[in-house]
């Protein structure tokens, strides 16, 4: 038993950092010139029109008050947890 422990831990001890310090294959690089899509103009237009048919957009503020509900929810749920586990 001792010597089969032993064994393994030589070949642990001589297999491993071999392996770790082998060199990696070079990674195959390819690169494709993409051209971007161009932005529409109806696109633009559209969201212009939309805009100006609901004038209550310009003034729309969504999530402050959830975004701080919440920040202020988890703040409180950590100090508790903090003075229970303290």
């Amino acid at each position: 038993m001792l010597l089969r422990k032993l064994a393994i831990a030589t070949t642990l001890a001589v297999g491993v950092p071999t392996v770790a310090l082998a060199a990696e294959p070079a990674a195959a690089v390819e690169t494709v010139a993409v051209k971007a899509p161009a932005q529409s103009q109806s696109d633009a237009a559209g969201y212009a029109q939309r805009e100006k048919q609901d004038q209550k957009a310009a003034n729309f503020q969504g999530g402050d008050l959830l975004v701080v509900g919440i920040s202020g929810g988890a703040i409180l749920v950590l100090l508790f947890l903090l003075l229970i586990l303290a």
